[in-house]
């Protein structure tokens, strides 16, 4: 008899709580969205985008959202949409019981900004995205111009990944580098330029200072960016680097500077 009584208390528990979540489920899915937030996270760089240009894309390509019950929002859809940004990195939806529809976005960072000779430019993320000019978000970022050609089609490509570029790509190579100088706390304080010459060689204008320093090709990037480090932490200041045109870095284990 016990047993028959432990059974049946069991079977009613399970179903009380099968009712009270079925109940609670269709509850939900009927509250009216009062409202939707979004808030971007970590955002302590120059951003792309903001919260306000992101709620405004949802709503023209939503229809609207405050005002329809929670099962007539699909988040996938908003998911889609915000995916399709080129500025995000990763966004998360969820809906409460209590009406609101909170999203909460991640942004890629640029870390450089490419423009060729016509004038077209497009900045490449740290994780290597290329993300279109936003006007009205400017980002101060290296820049990197000059005799740079033939990136017309990534400069109108929205959703693009260097890593689809050939490996010889002056877009590819550019982010490299860019990619190194901002892994360094020394370099992101230096340079603020890049410029590709006529020839094909690089050139790096520093943030202070009237002079350049002469990199010349991509190739050893990481050993002429030690030499350069090396040189200001234990030559420059004996050497007074202020009085130079240029400091060239093209030479294996050697830097060679110019005076005025």
């Amino acid at each position: 008899m016990r047993k028959i009584l432990n059974t049946a208390f069991w079977a009613l528990l399970v179903a009380g709580v099968v009712f009270v979540v079925a109940f609670v489920g269709q509850k939900h899915n009927e509250t009216i969205c009062e409202h939707f937030e979004l808030s971007i996270e970590n955002q302590n760089y120059d951003a792309l985008t903001n919260a306000e240009e992101l709620g405004a894309i949802i709503i023209a390509a939503t229809d609207t959202i405050a005002g329809k019950a929670l099962n007539e929002i699909d988040p996938y859809d908003i998911h889609n949409i915000l995916n399709e940004n080129p500025y995000i990195k990763y966004a998360d939806i969820q809906t409460g019981i209590d009406g609101k529809l909170k999203i909460n976005v991640v942004l890629r960072q640029a870390i450089i900004r490419v423009i060729n000779k016509e004038g077209l430019s497009f900045y490449i993320g740290g994780e290597g995205w290329i993300m279109p000019v936003n006007p009205g978000f400017p980002s101060r970022v290296i820049i990197a111009n000059g005799s740079v050609d033939n990136i017309t089609a990534v400069a109108q490509n929205k959703k693009l990944h260097v890593d689809s570029l050939p490996e010889n790509s002056l877009a590819r190579k550019l982010y490299e580098m860019g990619k190194y100088i901002n892994s360094s706390e020394f370099l992101k304080k230096l340079i603020a330029q890049i410029w590709i010459t006529t020839s094909g060689e690089v050139e790096l204008i520093p943030v202070i200072g009237e002079y350049t320093i002469l990199f010349g090709s991509f190739d050893e990037m990481e050993d002429k960016f030690e030499k350069l480090a090396i040189y200001y932490k234990e030559g420059a200041s004996k050497a007074g680097w202020i009085d130079y045109i240029s400091i060239d870095l093209k030479y294996k284990n050697q830097v060679i500077c110019s005076k005025k």
